[in-house]
């Protein structure tokens, strides 16, 4: 029996419900929901996962005789041995094949695709697959939209132009390979004297997306535009939230949230940004296009402020706030930023917890932008209660140094995940779980699909594409049509309202005011029953899936199987033997070219396909 998908919907809803209030403290009104976001949400996961997992099947007992590929199951195998907890078994190929492709490239395999790699015998098909995954332009297309929407890449803030060549240019460094603490330094220290709109000025986006206007929307605030740059460099960068700090110091604010920051003052956020004191971020009046250059006389602690507590005067220098170091005022002060960024270890450390998270469901510190340095060295512990933040300091630690010693190679960072065997540990469990084994990543987590990878699979497995008209943002000549949602530069490139209701409703993110919007909702099954973006995909007309279904005489082949193949519980792939008589497809046939046996039929036989809750069959 398959799962039902709406009561994965009503339960991660359930999961997703407010917390419940917090008690008096010391937090003013504005700052009391910070301590429940800060928390792991390792029960919402675990929950989760027991629901959906357990309908898996029966693959075989675990064993402990798994190999040990490489540091990661190094440390965390080491880490379940000591605890004495057992792990899942590996996953099926089934399963497997469906996890990675999504979790690479967004996107479920083909039938085709399926039965290949299933079939095949070869023993290193899984490590193959991940490569030929990887070196896939499938893979440059959704990180590089994934990386977009954590940049907030937003053309209703730096201008169609603007978005488009940043897209491009970020999408070829995901292709080349460039090392991402370059693709950092680049984003931080361009200039564009000309305009962000010029696309050799294309990573001047990042800096301009940043901009704080002044009493007007044509004037700037120079201050301001440092303090965010700061404090979103180091959100991105260095998963670490300088938002409190930016307005206020930690002292009676954070006691609760982050034992790092509580000893903070705003001064020293003052002296971080004034590494970006004499950058210039310039409007262009009547245009959402910037200048950035390098000419002002530096951060005025007394400035004016147009979103933030008013400044009252320090003396500072230039300093980065995790290591003390201080800047050269004599020379390019944005270099030397980048150079202390990204030779930080917390770089490296924070990126290979971002990526881990994508992959794992759940990060090694979770929320992924909550470090709290105070409580990161095992051997110097916080004071109680506090405890270390990483679930596995010794494995983020060896993670990161792997990731810095490869040249920062994304690549390589996703190559590594992807092919241990804790990865690719099957979701069920077939031992008694507890939640506290959560932390251990003792077997695989259930993840939601994104609004994006919903979209796309939906098309995919319906074959029913949007084939989305788009422009040239720059020159407004028609360029090839979208086939799938993550090849568009951003959200708003694509202009189809159906689409767009339908991605709202699962939370894509708007990368003009705020990030994806995660959980379910009974809305949410709502649409998937009466779309007029689903509705549509499922009638048995215009070549699609079940109109090829209707009209096959061969429904054994791949292409015609994509609704009716299943796993054996030997973990192979097989073919319903059930297919309707000769007699039985005339009747079926002559229902279906009735409007409401159409949409019936082909209804029921899409829900067969788990398209809402990111695990593998």
């Amino acid at each position: 029996m398959r799962p039902n998908v709406f009561s994965y919907l009503i339960l991660a809803f359930a999961l997703g419900a407010a917390p419940a209030p917090q008690p008096p403290d010391s937090f003013r009104d504005e700052h009391k929901d910070l301590d429940a976001k800060s928390q792991r949400p390792d029960k919402q996961v675990s929950d989760l996962t027991n629901s959906v997992a357990s309908k898996l099947p029966h693959i075989g007992s675990a064993t402990n005789q798994l190999p040990i590929r490489n540091v990661i199951d190094e440390h965390l195998f080491g880490a379940m041995d000591k605890a004495g907890i057992a792990h899942s078994t590996l996953s099926s190929d089934e399963e497997f094949c469906r996890r990675i492709y999504l979790d690479l490239t967004g996107r479920i395999p083909t039938p085709e695709q399926l039965v290949k790699f299933v079939e095949s015998p070869a023993a290193d098909k899984r490590d193959k697959l991940i490569d030929e995954l990887i070196d896939s332009q499938a893979w440059v297309d959704h990180w590089g939209y994934w990386y977009g929407d954590l940049f907030r890449n937003c053309a209703n803030r730096i201008g169609n132009p603007a978005t488009q060549h940043f897209d491009q240019w970020f999408r070829n460094c995901l292709k080349e390979d460039r090392p991402y603490d370059q693709i950092a330094t680049e984003m931080i220290t361009i200039s564009a004297p000309n305009s962000i709109w010029m696309s050799d000025a294309a990573p001047a986006a990042f800096l301009a997306r940043w901009h704080v206007p002044g009493d007007t929307m044509y004037s700037d605030r120079y201050e301001d535009t440092a303090d965010e740059t700061i404090v979103q460099c180091s959100r991105i960068f260095l998963g670490i939230n300088y938002q409190c700090i930016s307005c206020h110091g930690g002292k009676g604010f954070l006691e609760k949230v982050n034992l790092g920051l509580v000893s903070k003052k705003r001064s020293e956020l003052w002296a971080m940004a004034a590494f970006f004191g004499k950058m210039r971020i310039r409007i262009v009046p009547f245009q959402d296009r910037f200048t950035i250059t390098e000419d002002g006389t530096g951060y005025d602690t007394m400035a004016a402020s147009s979103v933030r507590m008013p400044r009252k005067g320090a003396e500072i220098q230039p300093t980065f706030l995790l290591s003390g170091e201080v800047g050269d005022p004599s020379k390019p002060l944005r270099p030397q930023f980048a150079k202390l960024l990204t030779r930080h270890p917390q770089f490296a450390r924070a990126t290979a917890n971002l990526i881990w998270k994508q992959f794992f469901g759940l990060g090694i510190v979770d929320p992924v932008d909550s470090f709290d340095m105070a409580r990161q060295d095992p051997a110097n512990p916080p004071p109680a209660p506090w405890t270390i933040q990483p679930t596995n300091p010794a494995l983020l630690d060896a993670l990161g140094r792997d990731f810095a010693e490869h040249q920062f190679s994304l690549k390589h960072l996703m190559r590594t995940i992807a092919r241990s065997s804790a990865y690719q540990l099957s979701s069920r469990y077939d031992g008694q779980w507890k939640e506290s084994y959560t932390p251990y990543f003792a077997r695989h987590y259930v993840k939601m699909l994104t609004a994006e990878q919903l979209h796309d699979a939906i098309c995919q497995a319906t074959q029913v594409f949007g084939n989305y008209k788009h422009k040239d943002m720059v020159y407004r000549t028609d360029l090839p049509p979208f086939k799938f949602w993550t090849e568009a530069p951003t959200p708003e490139e694509i202009g189809d309202g159906e689409a767009k209701s339908f991605l709202r409703t699962f939370g894509q993110a708007n990368r003009e005011q705020f990030d994806r919007q995660p959980g379910g909702s009974i809305l949410q099954a709502m649409v998937l029953m009466n779309s007029p973006f689903v509705n549509r995909r499922i009638r048995a007309e215009n070549g699609s899936r079940v109109e090829q279904l209707v009209k096959s005489d061969n429904p054994t082949r791949p292409s015609s199987m994509s609704f009716t193949w299943r796993p054996s519980r030997a973990g192979r792939v097989k073919r319903r033997n059930n297919w309707p008589s000769p007699g039985c497809k005339q009747t079926a046939n002559k229902a279906l070219r009735i409007w409401s046996g159409v949409c019936s039929t082909s209804w029921i036989l899409f829900s067969t396909i788990e398209r809402d809750v990111k695990y593998s069959k």
